[in-house]
């Protein structure tokens, strides 16, 4: 059949291949603010970065990862070589987690601006960049990696679903997913129906099905392994009993601490008027509302992985990276539900209403900014005030702290394992690691041996 030729036809088609280069760098900063105000401020190690670090640069890598990440090896690959490189000043690594969360913004508008009207492409780019669920991927080192599983599913997407399919784009997108499945499960789902869909509409006949099997296959078998080896599995009663804090953590206060009942109602809104339009024949259905329709279902896959696995879902600290992969279809029900907006007689007044929202959704992060920064100060006044005790105690133990400060669900030490590399590091013990450990105080009183001290101002304290 020959092509009709439409005039401008052939200009449309170069912008929509060359999206606007300044909104993609616009967008890559603001992704990367966050985490770059953050290294302004002197954030620094929490949490499970000190043992990375300890690991890194005392023990080789299967000697310290050969068991503790099994269920995510591209994660533990990851954070050994990146502290084994970069050691432990938080600033390069800071760079390195700003450049992952720019270089998932950017790919997200070339996927979205393929597929979607460059409207609904922009803000939901912007509502993804600006959505205060996930702090974490901004300030905490450790998520490095899981947001780079971001971006290799992100562009496994964007290079299956160039023209013409090949096979061979198809087999390079599922090595990236199966990679980004290893570096944090969240990848397996969304990337997983997002092949199916594109290898069913755009490969041939003959072989579609074939291909669709064996994607399901590969990245199943990935996804199993992350599921019987993930730690948190068997420690939870249920691996469901955390569904109820996808509700909160995406359409209340996850998202909008001061007015979560407002976002839940607003939320529920759009949702019942979307389905409406797509139920009842009287109604109009745009491509908004089934778009909002394709968030919710995406937000249920992004999150899935985790589901399954019993991960401990957060509105805010430690625990609201789960929210990550999920995100993506939260920016999706918020794109489209302010792109109607333009439905409105006055598209100045659209335009100022869509950016206020954003800007709204963008302001919360600030206290995760904060909650960061104050905690991981308290990690430093709390190591340099061990300087007090006895060498031999700080060394080699055993001994006890209670927790320091929990702000906003960030605290400095969590784990036994934490303290312990933290002081191997401070004081340049080597392996094996000091013997201390925090005082759990919200699961009781550990069973301890040796002295047990508070942090009261700048100084330990022995209970």
């Amino acid at each position: 059949m020959t092509a009709i030729a439409v005039p401008g036809q052939a200009a449309d088609d170069v912008e929509r291949r060359n999206p606007w280069r300044w909104f993609e760098a616009g967008v890559a900063l603001l992704a990367a603010l966050p985490t770059l105000a953050g290294a302004a401020r002197g954030a620094g190690l929490s949490v499970d970065d000190w043992a990375f670090a300890a690991h890194s640069r005392y023990e080789s890598f299967l000697h310290a990862y050969g068991t503790q990440t099994r269920s995510r090896p591209i994660e533990g690959l990851w954070n050994w070589a990146e502290f084994k490189l970069l050691g432990t000043h938080p600033v390069p690594h800071l760079l390195v987690l700003a450049a992952v969360n720019a270089a998932a913004a950017v790919l997200l508008f070339r996927l979205l601006d393929r597929w979607l009207p460059r409207r609904i492409a922009v803000l939901t780019t912007l509502v993804w960049v600006a959505l205060p669920n996930r702090g974490s991927t901004h300030f905490w080192l450790t998520n490095s990696p899981h947001v780079f599983s971001v971006v290799l599913m992100l562009a496994a997407v964007l290079v299956v679903s160039r023209e013409p399919f090949t096979v061979r784009r198809f087999a390079t997108a599922v090595g990236l997913l199966v990679l980004a499945t290893f570096a944090y499960e969240g990848a397996l789902c969304l990337g997983a129906l997002a092949l199916v869909l594109i290898v069913w509409h755009e490969a041939a006949p003959a072989v579609r099905l074939r291909l669709c099997v064996i994607a399901l296959a590969v990245l199943g078998a990935a996804g199993l392994w992350t599921l019987i080896t993930s730690p948190k599995l068997n420690a939870s009663p249920t691996p469901f009993r955390n569904a109820s804090h996808l509700i909160a953590g995406h359409f209340g206060e996850g998202v909008m601490p001061a007015a979560p009942l407002v976002v839940g109602a607003l939320a529920l809104l759009v949702t019942a008027w979307s389905i409406a339009t797509l139920v009842l024949p009287s109604f109009p259905s745009r491509i908004e509302e089934r778009l909002v329709i394709v968030g919710l279902v995406a937000l249920i896959l992004g999150a899935l992985p985790f589901l399954a696995g019993g991960f401990p879902f957060a509105t805010d600290g430690l625990f609201d990276r789960g929210h990550l992969f999920a995100d993506l279809g939260t920016a999706v029900f918020y794109g489209a539900a302010l792109s109607m907006l333009w439905r409105l007689p006055s598209p100045s007044a659209a335009t100022v209403l869509a950016g206020a929202a954003v800007i709204a959704l963008a302001v919360p992060g600030v206290s995760d900014l904060n909650n960061f920064v104050r905690t991981q100060r308290d990690g430093r006044r709390f190591l340099a005030a061990i300087d007090e005790l006895p060498a031999p105690l700080r060394t080699k133990g055993p001994i006890t702290f209670l927790p320091l400060p929990n702000r906003g669900g960030v605290s400095e030490f969590v784990a036994d394992y934490d303290i312990s590399a933290a002081l191997a590091l401070r004081y340049h013990t080597g392996w094996p690691y000091p013997r201390a450990q925090m005082e759990l105080v919200e699961t009781g009183f550990k069973k301890v041996k040796g002295p047990t001290y508070e942090l009261v101002g700048r100084h330990l304290v022995r209970r």
